[in-house]
């Protein structure tokens, strides 16, 4: 998730916005659970985390850094895991020459690596998709991408493409199918179905002999206004009431087989502009609570919870105050992974990998100072299985 995705979800609801304004009085009513701080827990020792983090070459060479350069760096770094993605454009237009770096690169490092692989991908404006595999009328606002058959079938030959290309890389330790699918997302807020889902994590499965785990994430709980600008269904009563309502989580784990992963990505800051003026967004003070319920629910499913993004890179109303954010911190990247920690996450990667380096090589080395304390803080964690 990245700055120009809130604004297209703040600027496309305006009309939502007000609507929910005008449920003030309704709200009067609402269950306590909406006013409610999260419940205390007890600290105690938690396991050691498996602390990884996600690259982009995109968002590296956006900063000015060398992507190669980059992606050693943070080999150098000791990630338990690092999170790439295959970009379906990139591909189509020159091939897979950056992806085969990358991942030969993991193999001599002997780095853990998850691939994503898809029509969404890490980053703005998330849906990669070539202009020969779009439909001839263009895609239209807020549909499901996957409704186009052509647009299908063109889909999944690439991620059958990517697999047979890749599964034999012994670095390789799952595959994340699409990102974030099934919240709207992008400049056009498009979503993934599931049953389309479904077909592609079935391709990955029959493909892939070394049956590596497969992952679905979501944007996780943030608060109740942007939870229902990011959901697929809209605005949600049965959220408001306090229930659980359907939810992009609960959807993605339908979606896994017992042994997978649900990804969960976490912010707690989010600055946008609104009306031509600068506001700073908060999550909710459950979203500990409320993550920690959903990794209980997988849990008893026989599933994985991992954090797949861990806000730790501003996420400000305007690049210009990304030197001085207001949005996170060092001192906030600690204070989040500590909560992730004690709700009981064993796999937290974090976002912002290209940030930190480009902060360091300006003369400010705070940030990858302070990824490094956390992992040489769980450096007991158990190394992620290659293959063999």
């Amino acid at each position: 998730m990245t700055l120009p995705r809130l604004q297209s979800l703040v600027l496309r609801r305006r009309v939502q916005a007000l609507a929910i304004a005008l449920l003030v009085p309704f709200l009067a009513v609402a269950p306590l659970h909406l006013f409610m701080p999260a419940s205390a827990k007890a600290h105690g020792i938690g396991a050691p985390v498996q602390v990884g983090t996600s690259f982009s070459p995109r968002r590296a060479a956006y900063l000015g850094l060398d992507p190669h350069r980059a992606f050693t760096r943070l080999e150098a770094m000791h990630f338990r895991v690092i999170r790439l993605s295959t970009y379906w454009d990139e591909v189509s237009h020159s091939g897979y020459d950056q992806v085969d770096w990358m991942m030969n690169e993991a193999k001599r490092a002997r780095q853990p690596i998850v691939l994503t692989v898809g029509m969404k991908a890490l980053g703005w404006p998330e849906f990669f998709i070539p202009a020969s595999a779009l439909p001839a009328a263009g895609l239209q606002q807020g549909q499901d991408v996957a409704s186009d058959p052509s647009l299908r079938d063109a889909a999944l030959a690439f991620v059958g493409d990517t697999v047979l290309r890749y599964r034999n890389n012994p670095a390789l330790v799952g595959w994340q199918i699409e990102n974030e699918p099934f919240n709207r997302a992008g400049p056009q807020r498009l979503w993934i179905d599931a049953e389309f889902l479904r077909d592609e994590i079935t391709s990955v499965r029959q493909l892939d002999s070394h049956h590596r785990p497969v992952i679905v994430n979501a944007f996780s709980h943030f608060n109740l206004l942007f939870d229902q600008a990011s959901a697929r269904q809209g605005f949600d009563l049965r959220q408001w009431l306090g229930f659980d309502a359907d939810s992009a989580e609960r959807d993605g784990l339908a979606a896994l087989n017992p042994g997978d992963v649900l990804g969960l990505d976490v912010y707690t800051a989010i600055g946008y502009q609104f009306l031509g003026h600068a506001h700073m967004s908060r999550a909710d003070s459950d979203w500990p609570d409320r993550l920690a319920r959903v990794r209980d629910l997988a849990k008893r499913q026989g599933k994985q919870a991992w954090i797949t993004e861990a806000q730790a890179e501003p996420w400000e109303s305007t690049p210009k105050s990304n030197t001085s954010p207001k949005s996170t911190s060092p001192q906030a990247i600690r204070s989040i992974f500590a909560n992730l920690k004690d709700a009981g996450f064993t796999t937290v990667l974090f976002w912002g990998s290209e940030y930190w380096l480009w902060r360091q090589d300006h003369g400010d080395p705070r940030w990858t100072q302070t990824i490094k304390a956390i992992l040489r803080d769980e450096n007991r964690a158990p190394l992620l299985a290659l293959s063999a």
